[in-house]
This record gives C-alpha cells, sequence and structure tokens, in this order.
C-alpha cells in the first residue's frame, strides 16, 4: 500500500500497521459474521471500494438498522433508482450492493442509516441528545 491510493488517510492505515492490529479477514463467501448477540458484520462486497462491510445492529427499543457506512452515502444514492456515487471503484458491485442491503432491510424489517446523508442525520438522536435503547 503506498500514499497515492486512493481517498484512503494514510495515516490511519499506517496506525493499523505499526500498532501490529490483529486482524480476521471477512471472505467473500461470508455474507455476515456475527460479532455478539444483536451485532452482525455485513460483507456487501465491491462498490464504493473493492469491498465493503457495514453492520446490522438490534436494538431492544428501536428495532434493526443497518450501518451502511461508505457501501452507500446517501438516500439519493439507495434511491429507486440506484444513482452511483461520485468515487467508485465497481459500478455493477455498487448496485448489487444496494439491492443487497434492500433484501437484508427488508428480510429483518430494519432501518438503513447512511454514510454520508446529512438530511437524515438530522434525524437522529445525538449523544448530548440522548440515547437509542
Amino acid at each position: 500500500m503506498t500514499k497515492d491510493m486512493g481517498a484512503y488517510i494514510w495515516a490511519d492505515i499506517h496506525a493499523w500497521i505499526k500498532n501490529d492490529l490483529k486482524w480476521r479477514t471477512i471472505t467473500e463467501e461470508e455474507d455476515e459474521v456475527e460479532l455478539v448477540s444483536g451485532v452482525k458484520i455485513l460483507n456487501f462486497g465491491p462498490g464504493h471500494a473493492y469491498g465493503m462491510l457495514g453492520l446490522h445492529v438490534v436494538l431492544p427499543g428501536k428495532g434493526g438498522i443497518i450501518l451502511a457506512s461508505d457501501a452507500v452515502y446517501t438516500k439519493e444514492n439507495y434511491g429507486p433508482p440506484v444513482k452511483l456515487p461520485g468515487i467508485l471503484y465497481d459500478s455493477i458491485g455498487f448496485s448489487k450492493t444496494v439491492e443487497k442491503i434492500r433484501r437484508y432491510a427488508k428480510k429483518t424489517n430494519s432501518e438503513v442509516w447512511f454514510g454520508h446523508d446529512a438530511e437524515q442525520f438530522k434525524t437522529f438522536i445525538k449523544s448530548t441528545e440522548g440515547y437509542y435503547e
């Protein structure tokens, strides 16, 4: 990995390497990995970047939430119709990721929280206002 490899912050990646973090990779075949009861890593596959992960969290008072991270920036990208973002590794993979998230949200009756949606962010409870149960 070099400093000129895309939109990533080299200092972050360098810190991970320098601190010898113990990684457990998620393979292409693993659609989801349970961390603890109520929290799963979701493997979205390629799209915005080479491989995208998100989280599915089930809160007793709120229900299921899919944290889409950079896999889907905004509701506008989510559509329908799907709208491609500006920074993209794989356009077909991005569209497949959106459909995968839609199916998972429907199957689990979950909300989708986008990684960069300012309008959606305004609707969230902030840490200074309270919390989700």
